[in-house]
């Protein structure tokens, strides 16, 4: 789709940037937090993780985003069958989890709040953005801060680099890129990812994302000058869903029908599986207290694993 495109069609309303998480390989401390430790050459093989708590209760849980600032858990629910995963028919919820993975409120938001199928999930100054199909929304208030247009979008995962905010866009094979403005429509810049572009996080100035259709793994340009890097891994996944980088380099990703969570070491060469768990989504990160949550789509719940280097 040419660029000209994409800005005819996408309106963007704006009111503030997403965070997002950045962990390391690192090792845990009598507090249960993770410390900085030295690094080495290839990172990826050290990280272990051991099952906690299962949280049952979600419908369709697709996203988890853990909330340092505020110790709280988010968990957003399509509420719909697979097979209306993009449709606009579900009874999505987002609910709100202790930091331990207790449930605080199961319907913290749904109904007209949320939307159809809520997926994707960050927060900025205690604000959490939520994609849903062709929309984000701001809560507390419910605000929609992005509405797309015309023809069909997947808008499915958010990210910022701490000055614009990117949003993937499965259906057309597309990042978007909008600069912190409060004017309507808000400007946009659009680049091309890689078919079936799911999950995108930032890691030192660089931008990495993965693919559903591909089952790749990519290094992004967020100007859109150069082409995405494939890492060459497609092989060993199915359909991946989430990607996180930890300080040391290290990639997690989730393979929703390879059924685990996978590292990836810091040179792109060896995936090890960290977890088996039947279609895990996009996971979500706890750096203080050394969690890993991870929904699970076709069981209705969260999985959560405590996270530690092995020497």
């Amino acid at each position: 789709m040419a660029r000209t495109q994409v800005f005819d069609r996408v309106a963007l309303v704006l009111s503030g940037l997403c965070a997002i998480c950045l962990w390391g390989c690192s090792q845990s401390s009598g507090n249960g937090a993770l410390t900085e430790r030295g690094s080495s050459p290839v990172s990826g093989n050290r990280w272990e993780a051991k099952l906690v708590k299962v949280v049952q209760g979600f419908d369709g849980p697709d996203s988890v985003l853990v909330d340092p600032s505020a110790d709280f858990v988010y968990v957003s629910s399509v509420g719909a069958p697979w097979e209306e995963y993009w449709g606009y028919k579900g009874k999505g919820f987002i609910s709100r989890l202790k930091a331990d993975g207790e449930i605080e409120f199961l319907r913290w938001k749904q109904d007209d709040d949320v939307g159809s199928a809520p997926k994707g999930m960050c927060v900025l100054n205690g604000n959490l953005y939520v994609a849903d199909i062709m929309q984000v929304r701001q809560f507390p208030s419910g605000k929609r801060l992005l509405v797309v247009t015309g023809e069909t979008a997947h808008l499915n995962d958010v990210a910022t680099d701490g000055r614009s905010i990117y949003i993937s866009d499965s259906a057309r094979g597309m990042i978007y890129r909008v600069q912190a403005s409060k004017e309507f429509p808000a400007p946009i810049f659009a680049s091309s990812a890689p078919q079936g572009i799911n999950g995108i996080t930032f890691f030192k100035g660089g931008m990495f994302g993965v693919s559903w259709d591909l089952h790749e793994v990519y290094d992004l340009d967020p100007s859109g000058q150069r082409p995405p890097r494939a890492f060459g891994l497609a092989e060993h996944f199915t359909t991946l869903d989430g990607i996180e980088v930890l300080d040391d380099g290290t990639f997690i990703v989730s393979d929703f029908r390879g059924n685990r969570v996978c590292t990836i070491s810091s040179d792109r060469r060896t995936v090890r599986t960290l977890v088996q768990l039947e279609s895990p989504g996009d996971v979500g990160l706890d750096r203080k207290r050394g969690l890993l949550f991870v929904p699970e789509f076709m069981k209705g719940r969260v999985s959560v694993f405590k996270l530690q280097c092995k020497e």
